[in-house]
């Protein structure tokens, strides 16, 4: 089913939040920015705001430690807050421009949307009552109804941008081998003083070969390369590959692929492991089908990029820095899960 954004922020953020540290109280009707001659008011970008921190606060927090926000994650001397800020802002700017641009696709809300969007803004409100949480999320009803409005005219205007992509994906383009492959590692297992991993002797990798030639004989003679790794106490793994692929070695890809279903390649030595392969299918229905999926979102993904640049163009974005200011990081926001 179609993953609805509106309805997947609804759900996620109709869970109740909590509250660490003191915020700055914020005027939520201030205008953060304009696009053209409208006006984006500042509650709904700070409450977007909010709900990814109480995100990244509550699943990472973890192994990032708390205050997540505050942090200079990528080194360049600004916090995440800040990047995080600057994000947001490119997305209302598509948001409001494919709000402005919907009539002319002919793109509007249905009455069972309208409804929709209403019931889950009065049921947030609901479950998040608190006046101190109502405050730093500069949350209310009418806030939460124009950001889901603003979400489901996004998705109906990606359909509408992207109705004449090219859906044909020939099974050539996409096509998926399954193959079975044995991985023997030529890393030792002994470290030195500092723990690294001492290397092999010739006479150690001649045995690995060896070994992993005995495993090829008897995977030939019984025709499962699974089992044959069993009897030596390895495993041989299953996965899907296709012409542009990088998980195999580009010379075990290069064997593999002059396999017909059911063959061998003889053990491959390459810098790090023996490999053997053995070919289950040369086209894999269900690999090759969720290729063809990729490729139709990727086609989607590149014709809205085209086209919304080309809209863009139509538009002024203008953002109010020192109301954008406003929204700092003192305050540690998380989701308060129902146990």
């Amino acid at each position: 089913m179609k993953k609805r954004w509106h309805i997947w922020m609804a759900a996620a953020l109709a869970l109740t939040l909590g509250l660490t540290g003191c915020g700055k109280k914020l005027d939520g009707t201030q205008t953060v920015a304009v696009l053209d001659e409208t006006n984006i008011p500042l509650a709904e970008v700070n409450l977007m705001l909010r709900y990814q921190q109480a995100q990244m606060e509550t699943y990472y927090s973890g192994f990032m430690g708390s205050n997540i926000y505050q942090q200079d994650i990528s080194g360049d001397g600004t916090i995440y807050g800040e990047t995080a800020k600057a994000t947001l802002m490119d997305t209302f700017q598509e948001l409001y421009i494919l709000e402005a641009e919907a009539a002319n696709y002919e793109v509007a809300l249905s009455e069972e949307e309208k409804s929709a969007i209403t019931a889950a803004a009065q049921q947030l409100m609901a479950d998040n009552e608190d006046n101190r949480v109502r405050s730093a999320l500069t949350l209310s009803q009418g806030t939460v109804e124009h950001l889901l409005t603003l979400f489901t005219l996004d998705e109906k205007m990606k359909d509408a941008l992207t109705v004449d992509v090219d859906t044909h994906v020939s099974d050539e383009e996409a096509a998926q081998k399954r193959v079975t492959y044995l991985f023997v590692s030529k890393r030792g297992t002994e470290l030195d003083e500092e723990g690294n991993p001492i290397d092999l002797t010739e006479e150690e990798l001649t045995a690995l070969k060896e070994k992993a030639q005995g495993i090829l004989d008897e995977a030939k003679a019984g025709g499962d390369l699974s089992a044959a790794a069993q009897t030596q106490e390895l495993t041989a793994n299953s996965m899907t590959y296709g012409e542009d692929s990088t998980s195999l070695p580009e010379e075990v890809k290069a064997a593999a692929d002059k396999l017909a279903e059911g063959e061998y390649t003889e053990v491959i030595d390459t810098e790090a492991a023996y490999y053997i392969v053995q070919m289950d299918s040369l086209l894999d229905q269900e690999a090759t089908q969720a290729k063809k999926d990729r490729i139709l979102q990727d086609r989607k993904s590149d014709l809205f990029t085209e086209k919304y640049e080309e809209l863009k163009t139509a538009h002024t974005f203008t953002i109010k820095e020192d109301v954008l200011a406003q929204m700092t990081f003192e305050q540690q926001i998380t989701l308060k899960m129902e146990e």
